[in-house]
């Protein structure tokens, strides 16, 4: 087991040591910062968090690079395009980031085209520019480290959303995770990648 690994389960055994702070989003996200300008932080994935029908497709408020220490997941890419034959088939809006934020304007339509899905294993990392438009799914107790930047000129709040026209959008917001949330995400992610 990489030392990286061995770390990361470390601090799964006791995720509510050393009064660490933990949020939980929509998506399923349990997360946690690892240093203090908040430039690094650690996720552990778990689908039955998730809101229920949210809102996944996103851009960032950042670049990242995400290491998968544990698990593995797909990372789905989409790029906007323009047709003239065929009618927009999601829309977008833009959204302040994290707790308190949401949708900002009105929604766009759009045009989106999906690339075949990338795989990310254990070990394995994926980057992300802040403007690039994706899904992750990952299977259940993924745990994966993210690296953030704030590009130049970029703004560190604010990511846009994208959701199917036909649909109404869920809201992913972070909120704090309670004490039995954080124990049982990071016991199941244990139980599954670390035993």
């Amino acid at each position: 087991m990489t030392e990286l690994k061995l770390v990361t389960q470390a601090l799964l055994e006791n995720p509510l040591g050393g009064g660490r702070e933990w949020s939980l989003q929509g998506l399923g996200m349990l997360r946690t910062y690892l240093t203090d300008d908040k430039s690094v932080r650690l996720h552990v994935w778990d689908s039955d968090y998730a809101a229920e029908n949210v809102s996944e497709m996103h851009t960032h408020p950042w670049d990242m690079v995400s290491r998968v220490v544990a698990g593995e997941l797909a990372n789905y890419k989409y790029t906007r395009h323009i047709s003239i034959t065929e009618p927009p088939s999601y829309l977008q809006q833009a959204i302040h980031c994290g707790e308190g934020g949401g949708l900002i304007g009105e929604p766009e339509p759009v045009h989106l085209y999906g690339l075949p899905p990338v795989y990310i294993r254990k070990g394995q990392e994926y980057t992300q520019t802040y403007d690039e438009i994706h899904v992750s799914v990952p299977e259940n107790g993924t745990v994966t480290i993210v690296t953030r930047s704030t590009p130049p000129g970029g703004n560190p709040d604010r990511a846009y959303v994208f959701w199917p026209i036909e649909q109404e959008w869920v809201s992913a917001e972070p909120r704090p995770a309670t004490a039995k949330e954080i124990e049982d995400i990071c016991e199941r992610s244990l139980l599954r990648w670390f035993s």
